[in-house]
């Protein structure tokens, strides 16, 4: 059995989708955080000097959405086929756009020009993903977002939402 250490900051962030569907397929794994005070002396040792990182057996894998597809295929949380997967990277795609859409709302600093942004994102852009998003389930007769058992598509369609509602 391999072993996984999964390193991130200590946020949800990009390793949530990951913890998640380790949790779903209850497999065992360190869960290691860093502080922002710890990340220069660790990041050249990193495959594209950025987290998460995934080590299993020793060996490194980057890319947080990369990550999340190798724990879930290994441990069927996956789809059933090559083209469940790719409709479930494909909704991932998606809730990776919405995400970006939300980053300059996140990050302003200027209260006027936060407000325009949040005006637009929640009469506009969130409405539109989410419609999209919600075309997309109708699809499936099965309750998931593909397949017939909860995958890590669902995972992150969920990630996003709560976002959503915590901001």
């Amino acid at each position: 059995m391999s072993t996984y250490k999964l390193t991130y900051f200590n946020s949800r962030a990009r390793a949530e989708l990951t913890r998640l569907v380790f949790a779903q397929a209850g497999v065992e794994y360190t869960d290691e955080r860093l502080t922002f005070q710890e990340w220069p002396a660790r990041s050249p040792h990193t495959p594209f000097g950025v987290l998460p990182v995934l080590e299993v057996d020793g060996k490194q894998l980057g890319g947080s959405h990369v990550i999340a597809r190798y724990v879930a295929e290994k441990h069927g949380v996956a789809g059933s086929n090559d083209f469940e997967n790719a409709l479930i990277a494909s909704i991932l795609d998606a809730v990776s756009d919405m995400e970006q859409q939300l980053h300059p709302w996140w990050f302003e600093k200027d209260e006027t020009k936060k407000a325009e942004l949040l005006k637009d994102l929640t009469e506009n852009t969130i409405p539109a993903a989410l419609a999209n998003i919600e075309k997309f389930a109708a699809g499936n007769k099965d309750g998931w977002l593909v397949g017939s058992k909860a995958t890590y598509g669902d995972f992150g369609v969920y990630l996003i939402l709560d976002h959503l509602t915590a901001k």
